[in-house]
């Protein structure tokens, strides 16, 4: 062992190195120990001192010896011995140790053997460690292979399949064998593939830790199925790119009841908008207003959030004690009813609309799962409606008003005509009142708002229908009477064209009646003349159409008549003032 350390001293430092974690050992080929370091000794519960001069066996004993006797003689021989075993040591009892042993010989610088080297690595942690990573990827595999939620492998250059369990065959419809020979965009939907690409490469580029996108997978039978998809990529050491690990879920159901939903609430909306109505909500708890387009178009507000003091500001000032009592009704959330106000409010233009609003109070979880109420409902424009039903009542008013004076018309007619012409009182009288409701019907025609020129003298003319244009002319600019004018004027135009057919112009084939009308300044014309027609005299008496066409009508409009019995034809006109007669927009 002397000469040992004197021909190769550069080695001894190597083997004394306290601090190596290798059992280092030196053996003559009398595999007596020259020398070894701690780590050796303590393995085998001695002192370095202890074991050097002593046997193998003697050191190692007979169980272990019994492991290396072949490798030391192999070693000696001339053999590079490298191999693993499991022993138990001194130092561990109880707890067997895998070493890793290399048994390399020592040769002069003749070649001669002289001895061996041994180092003896402890690889307990290394061995345990691989035991628990083949258990755990063993369990990984069990539960990546059983799972009912599908799971995938990929190469991240290809995308190709490389392990797919049998939640995703399922999903897809196809066997293991057939996805392995495919690529995750072979079976992506083609309006998703970019997508899918660039979610990808963000991913494996670093950019994102994670893929977690929806995206429609086809399956074998050419059927789209939605499905949720989360990636995450396995790198090894140096950060590249091992394979990337996919989750895949069916969320079809939950697409299909997304598409409901939408279909749903476009049909309310479609429902909404043809009732023209707006949904709006209200927080009672923040005080705050939302709603839809038309609801803000209605309440004139333009943010998605509005303070309820700005819309109470905007109360016209009748309406807003009606209003705040109608919001202050309890509130039952567990058995709501529908609560409704009409009200007027102001917009920015400044112009007033009539709204009518409509809604329902219900409870609502918040975040902090505490409960709140929650006030949605509808609004509608109404001032239309409002301004008819003004206009019914108004109207029904004057109808009632104009009834009685209808009726009062009616019994002059009566009378008058009986006194006058008892002979055929019947048939006069029903011309009479065929003229009124002619006029009438006008009036209703026209809800009151009066009746063109025009229209009367052809309603009156009625009977005569043919001869207009031809031996009628009526002629004048676009004039509307007013209601009481209406009724006096019509029946002047009955009585004339009434005594034109039985003494006048149209009793002949060839007489001809010129009725024309116009204004000049403040004043209204309407003239009758009639030619061609036989000889005309004065009556011998004042009946009551000679009344209505003069009496009567001078009345009506505050006008006068100029009532002429010319040789040549009868010539009957009306002067009176604009305001007496036409409707102001006439």
């Amino acid at each position: 062992m002397a000469d040992l350390r004197e021909n190769d001293g550069e080695r001894q430092p190597r083997f004394a190195a306290g601090d190596v974690r290798v059992g280092i050992a030196y053996c003559d080929t009398e595999i007596r120990y020259n020398f070894v370091n701690r780590h050796y000794a303590e393995w085998y519960g001695f002192t370095p001192e202890q074991v050097v001069g002593k046997c193998i066996p003697e050191v190692v004993g007979e169980k272990v010896w019994a492991i290396f006797q072949s490798h030391v003689r192999e070693c000696l021989a001339g053999e590079v011995i490298e191999w693993e075993f499991e022993i138990d040591l001194p130092y561990r009892p109880g707890e067997p140790q895998f070493v890793h042993c290399c048994f390399e010989p020592e040769r002069r610088g003749d070649g001669k053997i002289i001895g061996m080297i041994a180092a003896i690595t402890n690889i307990t942690s290394v061995k345990r460690t691989e035991a628990a990573l083949r258990e755990s990827d063993t369990t990984f595999r069990a539960m990546f292979d059983v799972s009912s939620v599908g799971h995938v492998e990929v190469d991240p250059e290809s995308g190709r399949f490389l392990h797919a369990n049998a939640a995703v065959c399922r999903l897809l419809g196809y066997t293991e064998e057939e996805l392995l020979a495919r690529t995750v965009f072979d079976t992506t939907h083609p309006d998703d593939r970019s997508h899918a690409r660039e979610m990808l490469r963000r991913m494996i580029a670093g950019e994102s830790p994670v893929s977690d996108l929806e995206k429609r997978c086809l399956r074998k039978d050419g059927t789209a199925v939605w499905l949720r998809v989360t990636v995450n990529v396995i790198r090894d050491a140096s950060g590249r790119p091992l394979r990337n690990i996919a989750v895949m879920q069916s969320i079809d159901a939950h697409k299909q009841a997304e598409q409901a939903l939408r279909a749903s609430s476009a049909r309310l909306q479609l429902a909404l908008d043809a009732a023209q109505l707006g949904w709006w909500q209200y927080d009672p708890q923040h005080r705050k207003f939302s709603g839809d387009a038309r609801s803000k178009e209605i309440f004139s507000v333009a943010a998605d959030e509005t303070a309820i003091e700005e819309i109470r500001q905007r109360l016209h000032p009748a309406d807003a004690e009606k209003f705040w009592a109608a919001r202050a009704v309890p509130l039952d959330p567990v058995d709501p009813k529908s609560c409704a106000v009409e009200f007027r409010l102001q917009w920015g233009d400044g112009d007033v609309r009539w709204l009518e609003v409509h809604w329902l109070a219900y409870l609502e979880d918040d975040l902090n799962e505490r409960t709140s109420v929650m006030i949605i409902g509808t609004v509608a424009d109404i001032t239309r409606r409002k301004e008819r039903e003004e206009k019914v009542d108004l109207l029904t008013r004057e109808v009632n008003h104009r009834a009685k004076n209808i009726l009062c018309v009616v019994q002059v007619i009566a009378v008058q005509t009986a006194a006058t012409n008892p002979e055929d009182f019947i048939d006069r009288f029903s011309l009479r009142i065929q003229a009124l409701s002619a006029n009438q019907d006008l009036l209703v025609k026209n809800e009151w708002n009066g009746v063109e020129i025009a229209e009367l003298v052809r309603a009156q003319l009625a009977h005569f229908a043919d001869l207009i244009g031809s031996r009628i002319a009526a002629q004048g600019p676009r004039l509307r009477l007013n209601p009481t004018s209406a009724h006096a004027i019509g029946l002047a135009i009955h009585e004339l064209s009434t005594n034109a057919g039985k003494y006048g112009a149209l009793s002949t084939e060839k007489g001809r009646v010129d009725i024309f009308w116009g204004t000049d300044d403040d004043t209204l014309t309407i003239s009758w003349t009639e030619r061609d027609g036989p000889p005309v005299s004065p009556p011998q008496r004042r009946g009551f159409g000679t009344t209505v066409i003069e009496a009567m009508t001078e009345y009506n409009v505050r006008g006068a008549v100029d009532l002429d019995y010319a040789l040549s034809g009868l010539t009957w006109r009306l002067t009176c003032p604009i305001a007496h007669a036409l409707e102001q927009d006439g």
